[in-house]
């Protein structure tokens, strides 16, 4: 038997496990069936520019990763159920007031509330996934976690697209309805407390931050977000400048979605059968930086979707090996506060990369050269990887 067969087995005689990948499940296909289409729905169909949506994009990056420090403390001395419960049920909240289109402001309420409810329970769910599995199949689980996840973004748009044709505000309601269910699994299946015995604030933070190599991981992850954060923005704006049509982003992120669900847990087995976790992050990187190459030197409807697939490949093999790497640095101490400064990296990386994904996009259409900015992600990709290296080297 082999040591993946092992993991999916260990997880599948775990009920808190099973749940949680439940829970996974209608979490991704909730966002997925509505966020892809925001940009669409803002910039191509009501005349917004990029750059004010993908301000509104980071700004719900900046709430819910930025908050996750806070929620992961309080993920370590509070009840896991009743902040995950809070913060589906919020998230459902913010997808209804996405179904008030009408103007900017409404779009900016929403995705606030999308953030603050995002902030309540990721982190929660995620220091649950660290005390719930063991050295022996965490990666395992992470594995299968990111193919639940890609089965999900592989469903999530193409619902998404069907509600769409007959009415935004019925993809709202649909997305909304995907956390309510998670707020029922939340209240009947998840136990009531995971966490590690009381101790203070200040005691966790400098535990933190007194981690040499783990403040190194942070700042070479917000790098890395910087570059992987294309995918929310500049990606989608890019296939529908080629193809001139909305539902081409829905057909890219199937892809990216199919890439990842196929190769997920056998590419992963694969490498980690020779080496380590941030050995696979490396790998994963320098196919990132492929995908940018790929698409700058392109316009071809055909070989952007490639570039998607590369991409997909580097984030499948950089995400689950990320997450393991952090609860590796915790030693099992202060999972939570852990956790939350990791997303806080995501919050940076991901809300900057959008924002300059954004105005890259508009500055591109103003001059009429579209590929300098790929390069630009190309150069991101490459320090990302030597930070990577650097964290490789100090681990040592």
């Amino acid at each position: 038997m082999s040591q993946e067969q092992s993991d999916a087995g260990k997880i599948s005689n775990n009920l808190t496990l099973r749940c949680m990948l439940g829970f996974t499940f209608f979490m991704v296909i909730g966002f997925e069936m509505i966020m892809p289409l925001v940009v669409g729905q803002y910039v191509g169909i009501k005349g917004f520019s990029a750059t004010s949506v993908a301000t509104t994009l980071a700004l719900r990056r900046f709430f819910q990763q930025g908050l996750s420090p806070v929620s992961g403390f309080f993920a370590d001395r509070l009840s896991i159920k009743k902040m995950i419960a809070v913060g589906v049920l919020l998230r459902a909240v913010g997808f209804m007031l996405l179904a008030n289109d009408s103007s900017y402001l409404s779009l900016v309420a929403a995705m606030i509330v999308i953030g603050l409810g995002g902030a309540l329970f990721d982190v929660p769910l995620q220091t649950a996934i660290g005390k719930c599995t063991t050295d022996e199949n965490r990666t395992g689980y992470y594995s299968l976690n990111n193919t639940i996840t890609g089965i999900g973004t592989a469903l999530g748009p193409l619902v998404g697209a069907l509600l769409l044709n007959i009415d935004f505000k019925l993809v709202c309601v649909g997305a909304a309805l995907c956390f309510v269910v998670n707020f029922i699994i939340t209240l009947f299946t998840l136990p009531d407390r995971i966490q590690s015995k009381s101790q203070q604030m200040a005691t966790g933070f400098f535990d933190v931050f007194n981690n040499k190599v783990f403040r190194l991981f942070i700042c070479v992850m917000i790098i890395f977000w910087l570059a992987a954060a294309q995918i929310d923005i500049t990606y989608p704006l890019r296939i529908q400048n080629i193809t001139g049509k909305e539902s081409s982003i829905s057909v890219m992120y199937f892809i990216y979605a199919l890439v990842t669900m196929l190769l997920q847990i056998p590419l992963i087995a694969l490498l980690k059968r020779h080496m380590g976790n941030i050995e696979i992050v490396l790998i994963g990187m320098v196919v990132m930086g492929l995908s940018f190459v790929v698409t700058a030197v392109t316009d071809s409807p055909l070989f952007f979707y490639f570039s998607v697939g590369l991409f997909a490949v580097g984030m499948l093999l950089a995400r689950p090996s990320q997450q393991a790497i952090v609860v590796e640095l915790s030693k099992g101490k202060h999972l939570g506060t852990y956790l939350g400064i990791s997303s806080l990296s995501t919050a940076i990386g991901c809300g900057v990369g959008t924002i300059i994904g954004g105005r890259c996009y508009d500055f591109s259409n103003f001059i009429g050269n579209s590929q300098y900015q790929w390069y630009l992600y190309v150069l991101v990709s490459l320090i990302a990887f030597i930070g990577f290296l650097l964290v490789k080297i100090k681990r040592r």
